[in-house]
């Protein structure tokens, strides 16, 4: 699938690695377990997000998706198991520490304050005044372009829609230029062009600025399309991890989402193509 002479199809596919990943270099989960009350959410997670790859995490409503992002960036503290962020225990940072090391999408925000887009864009500088270089004006301007949010830059949030919003929650995210960005869902009220244009930028970012990225997606194909790796999550455990070929098989969704599906491949990458009917033969 080619995309302004992108081949999309082959998103996921061959991404130069680097054979050795430090310690600083990557985001660790470890047998991370978490429950809200004695109601058990994730059991014994691990998984591993290097500087410039990205993650997908996929998997049935109530998997345990959110919790995960939420608990690798402390919004939720985590009952066992550890979450080490560029070599350092995410429990011993303090909350501005570990801010300078991750960003965080949430799906959609409870609170839109009354700025205009590009004011709560210059937020994600994380500048210590409010006095910013031509520099940091450029880069926003840039950031905005790139998500088709320039001629809206003047605009109140309160004047966008839900789409709208996340992609400025995105380029938000994007302008701190962390080792490590985490989104939940970002792409859910968004249109296919735009979609598109966010998996692009996203891609994009994660290579130029040797960013890891850990992504919670709804669409699988997406995910095919995106990631260098998908995690499958189920019940709160990791049920299958690796490449996109290795990951997306008609037994592992099955298994996890208890549906029949049609699958076909394209570029060497599987794709889900429709759900098999009852009535179907």
């Amino acid at each position: 699938m080619n995309v302004r002479g992108h081949d999309m199809s082959k998103a996921g596919a061959n991404r130069p690695t680097s054979g050795y990943v430090s310690e600083h270099n990557k985001l660790s989960i470890s047998d991370l377990s978490f429950a809200y009350g004695k109601e058990k959410v994730l059991d014994e997670v691990s998984l591993q997000i290097n500087r410039g790859e990205i993650v997908a995490l996929i998997g049935p409503n109530g998997s345990g998706k959110t919790t995960l992002l939420k608990c690798a960036n402390r919004f939720l503290r985590s009952r066992h198991g550890t979450i080490d962020i560029a070599g350092d225990d995410l429990r011993r940072l303090r909350q501005w520490q570990i801010a300078e090391r991750v960003s965080y999408v949430p799906q959609a925000a409870d609170i839109v304050y009354p700025m205009t887009v590009f004011e709560s864009v210059m937020l994600g500088l994380r500048r210590s005044s409010w006095h910013y270089s031509e520099d940091d004006m450029a880069t926003v301007a840039n950031t905005l372009e790139q998500l088709g949010l320039d001629s809206m830059s003047n605009k109140l949030l309160t004047e966008l829609s839900g789409g709208q919003r996340q992609k400025a929650a995105i380029a938000r995210a994007l302008v701190r230029e962390t080792p490590f960005l985490l989104l939940d869902e970002p792409t859910n009220h968004l249109d296919m062009k735009h979609k598109r244009d966010t998996i692009q930028i996203l891609r994009r970012h994660s290579r130029e600025h040797n960013q890891g990225i850990l992504i919670v997606l709804h669409e699988i194909n997406l995910a095919v399309q995106l990631a260098d790796r998908i995690a499958l999550l189920e019940s709160g455990q990791i049920v299958a991890e690796g490449q996109p070929d290795k990951v997306i098989t008609h037994d592992n969704i099955h298994a996890a989402y208890a549906v029949e599906v049609n699958m076909t491949r394209h570029a060497g990458l599987p794709f889900v193509i429709g759900y098999r009917m009852d009535d179907e033969q």
